[in-house]
């Protein structure tokens, strides 16, 4: 497998995670989730679910693709090294 193709699955990997969190706040969803969860931690959730912005969301996709292509590089580097 290339580098860019390492690249691109890391990419797709991590914004896929992030989009369905930007799908269960479009859908009302999340704060459940997120309550529950920190309930199953035996924690008291601070935090509160904003309302949906199709700009913010499109750029916690975006950032989360470039971070998980750049991890999916360091991956593909590291592997190369050891591999040798």
């Amino acid at each position: 497998m290339s580098l860019f193709q390492t690249s691109l699955i890391g990419g797709l990997c991590l914004s896929s995670l992030h989009f369905c969190w930007v799908m269960l706040v479009a859908l009302g969803w999340a704060q459940w989730l997120l309550d529950f969860i920190f309930k199953l931690h035996m924690l008291n959730s601070p935090f509160q679910v904003q309302v949906f912005d199709p700009l913010l969301a499109l750029g916690l996709i975006a950032i989360t693709f470039f971070i998980g292509c750049f991890y999916g590089a360091i991956f593909y580097l590291i592997k190369g090294k050891l591999s040798a």
